[in-house]
């Protein structure tokens, strides 16, 4: 049976965060993932492969069978960034609200923008290819030259996305709004881009500049790749932590929420963490939008 404490079950609390988590996650469905419920320790490593492009043959011939290539990327779980708050006994009682409530979706927060930013920093020019474009002018038929491109590259049309800083994105939804969106609709009302010349969008204000002029990246799945699994708390267990494991629903990533009494401070504390690692995929799956 699950602990309680001060009268909330920390496991209500992870289902909770199910839908913000979901929502800042969203971006990784995006990638090459490798996620598991299995446990593992921070520095260790797992390989996950892509395939390479293969060509049709003439069956009229025979079946026979032709070699097929994959490529193996080793992924280093080597990040384990979280959040750690507490609140003290004093604290809980002057206040007439939980206390918890107000700072798990900040902590929630503070982990995704983390995470995030590792993956983006990935998305350099010794990584990946770029295109001057305009952020003022960027719309639909940018995109549908960066799909051309990858295209002639030998990506898939399937499994293609495009992260936008809020700048870019701003523009294709000026754009799409005042030539597509006639009336008005759930695009206009909640500046929503449904998926566009093949691509999944998505903003974010963590999309910097890299110190490269980066505005955006359009990419096929296989050019990032992302692990993760879930961290041994046994030995927490043992203490007394209350630990619950989240599987965000469509990605299986592995979130972790504890909670214990610290008896020495008198604090009630809360802790949100993800073991994970990340690479750069295939070179020829993305292309850098950077301004002009």
């Amino acid at each position: 049976m699950s602990n309680t404490i001060a009268g909330v079950n920390l496991a209500q609390v992870s289902m909770e965060s199910l839908p913000a988590l979901q929502a800042l996650f969203a971006p990784l469905s995006s990638v090459t993932t490798d996620f598991s419920s299995e446990i593992a320790d921070k520095g260790a490593s797992i390989t996950t492969r892509y395939p390479v492009n293969v060509t049709a043959q003439d069956l009229t011939l025979g079946f026979i069978s032709t070699g097929v290539e994959t490529v193996a990327k080793t992924i280093t779980l080597n990040q384990y960034p979280g959040f750690v708050y507490g609140f003290s006994d004093l604290e809980r009682s002057k206040s007439s609200i939980n206390l918890n409530d107000l700072f798990i979706n900040p902590a929630m927060t503070a982990l995704g923008k983390s995470v995030f930013g590792s993956v983006w920093n990935l998305v350099t020019s010794s990584n990946f290819d770029s295109v001057g474009i305009n952020a003022g002018n960027f719309d639909r038929s940018d995109l549908a030259d960066l799909s051309a491109r990858l295209t002639s590259q030998g990506m898939p049309t399937e499994g293609r996305a495009v992260l936008l800083n809020p700048t870019y994105f701003a523009s294709l939804v000026k754009s799409l709004n005042s030539a597509e969106f006639p009336g008005f609709i759930r695009e206009k009302a909640e500046g929503f881009i449904p998926r566009v010349a093949g691509f999944d969008v998505y903003q974010s204000s963590e999309c910097d500049a890299n110190g490269q002029g980066l505005g955006g990246f359009a990419f096929h799945k296989s050019a990032l790749l992302f692990a993760s699994r879930r961290v041994n708390s046994d030995g927490a267990a043992q203490m007394g932590v209350e630990v619950s494991d989240v599987l965000i629903p469509q990605l299986n990533l592995p979130v972790q929420l504890r909670r214990f009494y610290n008896v020495t401070s008198a604090e009630l504390i809360y802790s949100v963490g993800l073991l994970f690692g990340c690479t750069s995929g295939r070179s020829e799956a993305g292309v850098r939008i950077v301004a002009e």
